[in-house]
């Protein structure tokens, strides 16, 4: 069984309730207020986990590069130059140390996306419980190393990259000893369910040995139900307003209204999966098992056999699966249609030959 990973006070792993990470993103922009609001709502509704992303930097993109960020929203597709919708999202450190604060003061567990050198260091400052690296940096090996020497839990998503690919982060954060969780992301956003593929999750925890959570692109929230039944340690989904308005990467994500609901059923799903052993109770309500019982009357000295008798409860009679033993026994009273018969119409004691 993998170890457990503790994302500040909040366990992650096998055996323990599944954990939901509530993500904000940058979907507040500028805006620090916005911020905190979400933030308050987080907590009211009771996730355990809280998550953003240090993006203070916009040079984490190249400038004049032409690259375009394509994406879907609830009304169709928009493409915006990728530097443009980063510039509109750089968030100053000062703000980040505000609203990492207020986590403290609320007591949640504070988790985020890091781009660059700065944002490891500034999270590691500001009483991070964990450091998130997105998929497109699955292979930046200098972020990741640097991240995991940080001394915080490393969690990497990990979406279109080859199986190779993955090992060699694991082995790279594993070879410096830092607590690893594996964020599965099935690729486009939204994703539908077929491409989800949450049997993977049994195939990361078996062969990477670590907890496993789902990045949770679905419109709706069907595969945080589907993914927790599949073993999920950690879910991980967006929560804004509006997840229809024309913006990117909320399209999938849930809203701040469903959350409450949303964590009570992923909590019922998990309480669900049980342990895998059986737990039924020496104190049984035995009443509407089956008994043997007379169909027709039978005289002393009556073979029993199955067009004489028939079963019924409560169970009166001798139990259906002691048949085999009494099949062409010969009664010793007689017994009337309609009546149970017992082990002392067959000349034993009540509880039958020992």
């Amino acid at each position: 069984m993998p170890e457990t990973v503790n994302i500040g006070n909040v366990p992650v792993g096998d055996g323990q309730p599944t954990v939901f990470v509530a993500e904000i993103g940058s979907f507040f922009k500028k805006d620090l207020d916005l911020a905190m609001d979400f933030l308050k709502r987080t907590v009211e509704a009771g996730a355990p986990v809280f998550k953003t992303e240090i993006l203070h930097d916009p040079n984490v993109v190249l400038a004049d590069s032409g690259l375009l960020c394509n994406f879907n929203h609830a009304g169709g597709k928009r493409s915006q130059d990728y530097r443009e919708l980063i510039e509109e999202r750089v968030f100053p450190l000062k703000n980040y140390e505000k609203l990492f604060a207020a986590c403290k003061k609320f007591g949640v567990p504070a988790i985020a996306s890091v781009f660059d050198f700065k944002g490891v260091d500034f999270l590691k400052e500001v009483g991070g419980a964990a450091v998130k690296l997105s998929r497109n940096y699955i292979n930046h090996h200098v972020l990741m190393r640097y991240a995991a020497e940080s001394g915080l839990p490393v969690i990497l998503d990990i979406g279109e990259a080859y199986f190779s690919e993955t090992m060699a982060a694991v082995e790279l954060v594993r070879a410096i000893g830092a607590p690893l969780i594996l964020n599965h992301h099935p690729g486009p956003n939204p994703s539908p369910a077929a491409v989800h593929n949450l049997r993977i999750l049994d195939t990361y925890k078996r062969d990477m040995d670590t907890p496993v959570g789902l990045s949770c692109h679905y419109r709706g929230d069907l595969m945080l139900y589907a993914a927790t039944a599949a073993g999920a340690n950690l879910l991980e989904k967006g929560v804004v307003d509006d997840p229809d308005a024309a913006e990117a990467d909320i399209v999938s994500a849930a809203r701040f209204s469903e959350l409450k609901t949303i964590l009570k059923n992923v909590r019922a799903c998990w309480e669900a999966l049980g342990d895998g052993r059986d737990h039924t109770p020496e104190d049984r309500d035995l009443s509407t098992r089956a008994g043997l019982v007379a169909d027709r009357d039978l005289k002393e000295g009556s073979a029993l056999a199955l067009k004489d008798v028939r079963f019924a409860w409560p169970p009166l009679g001798i139990p259906p699966d002691r048949w085999a033993s009494v099949e062409g026994a010969k009664l010793a009273t007689p017994v009337k249609a309609g009546e149970p018969i017992t082990w002392q119409h067959l000349g034993f004691s009540e509880d039958g030959p020992q």
